[in-house]
């Protein structure tokens, strides 16, 4: 009977931890209606308050600025959307600024508008020196009639941070009061590093569950003194008017309890994370030596992620991944020859290096034992190949 393979797949999803499970189990009973006025729905209304209470320490907000929504899909086509809206009322064309690496809940919303001509996007490059974008680019491209400036916190492929602080500041200090609506999709950072709302500068996050060991739902978190966007869902005026629908009650109180098991271990998740990381790097330099290239190596990144282009195998990172006994990672792209990962091209990765490119993405339960098995596993295929 085979192992079962070491999971390093973590920035696609991570598992459910196994409070979150019983969490969501003993919430199936919460069946009620959270708005009717009864017994059992005003316990399934108190068990979403606790939820949204611990949402709001995790990014150190008010509870009233956390808003359950479907999940980062949604979330991020509220923000579009909404931001658009309020620009509409007053007849200008709106314009968007964001990144070029942005998750395609981000782009291909905008890009659909833009190509039915109802606005005008500018997207930054990234600077391939370093795999963030200079906070200098991002406020050049604002102008009188952005209505919104959208930049995601971590890359889910490369693991770079943005500087996302630094544009915000930026931007208010010239706009002030005139500043567009600015967000972040902070999806893969969650659960891996510390986020402050207000310290970021932006008015809304876009927040993902099953990116830090909860379900597969999520929220858009506002900063305390944000002005709120428009509803786009509309109904029965839950969530204080803001998304309506019904709440799913299990699922919210999974990702009130996967914040809280956040909150209770965070000052301890950052470092498990890095010395996997870094460890998982100090093998590679010691096992495979120059036959290897991590991506910006230099830049602030995820503690978890690290992007490897082995330059030794003869084929692509999808070809080397499917050899692969012991353990699960990802590419980042769709399995072809011809083809590899679009935010590797837009980072400016050449396609030898990008196609040659693997994502591992460590957990919390990661053990060091694993990496070395991991690490064996690379060298021989990488060494074997060549032969």
């Amino acid at each position: 009977m085979s192992l079962p393979k070491i999971y390093l797949d973590n920035n696609a999803t991570t598992p459910l931890d196994d409070r979150v499970k019983t969490a969501i189990s003993d919430a199936l009973d919460l069946w009620a209606n959270p708005s009717s006025n009864n017994e059992n729905a005003l316990n399934a209304a108190k068990a979403i308050l606790e939820s949204r209470n611990h949402l709001a320490e995790m990014f150190h907000v008010k509870t009233e600025d956390v808003v359950f929504t479907s999940g980062g899909t949604e979330s991020n086509n509220w923000v579009i959307e909404g931001a658009i809206r309020s620009v509409r009322k007053n007849g200008k064309k709106p314009h968007v600024v964001t990144t070029n690496i942005e998750h395609p809940s981000i782009i291909n919303p905008l890009q659909r508008r833009e190509n039915d001509g109802e606005i005008t996007v500018t997207y930054v490059s990234i600077n391939p020196l370093t795999g963030f974008v200079t906070p200098e680019s991002v406020l050049q491209a604002v102008t009188s009639d952005t209505c919104l400036v959208t930049v995601m916190l971590a890359n889910n492929e490369t693991g770079v941070l943005q500087p996302v602080s630094e544009i915000c500041q930026l931007i208010r200090n010239k706009f002030k009061e005139n500043s567009p609506f600015l967000h972040s999709d902070v999806a893969q950072a969650a659960g891996k590093i510390p986020i402050d709302v207000k310290l970021l500068g932006v008015n809304a996050v876009t927040v993902v569950g099953h990116k830090f060991y909860g379900p597969r739902n999520g929220a858009l978190i506002y900063s305390s003194k944000s002005a709120r966007l428009p509803p786009v869902v509309l109904g029965g005026n839950q969530e204080s008017g803001l998304r309506s629908g019904t709440e799913n009650t299990p699922m919210i109180v999974g990702l009130g309890e996967a914040a809280r098991i956040y909150n209770e271990g965070s000052s301890n998740i950052e470092s498990v994370l890095t010395q996997n990381r870094d460890y998982f790097e100090e093998l590679l330099v010691k096992r495979l030596r120059n036959s290897h290239l991590i991506h910006f190596l230099g830049s602030p990144r995820l503690p978890n992620t690290s992007s490897v282009a082995f330059l030794d195998y003869p084929s692509h990172g999808c070809d080397l991944l499917e050899k692969c006994q012991t353990f699960n990672a990802s590419t980042g792209a769709a399995c072809h020859k011809n083809e590899c990962s679009p935010i590797l091209k837009a980072c400016g990765i050449s396609f030898a290096l990008a196609s040659k490119t693997v994502r591992i993405s460590f957990g919390r339960s990661t053990k060091l034992a694993e990496i070395e098995t991991v690490v064996d596993e690379l060298v021989k295929l990488c060494s074997s190949e060549n032969k």
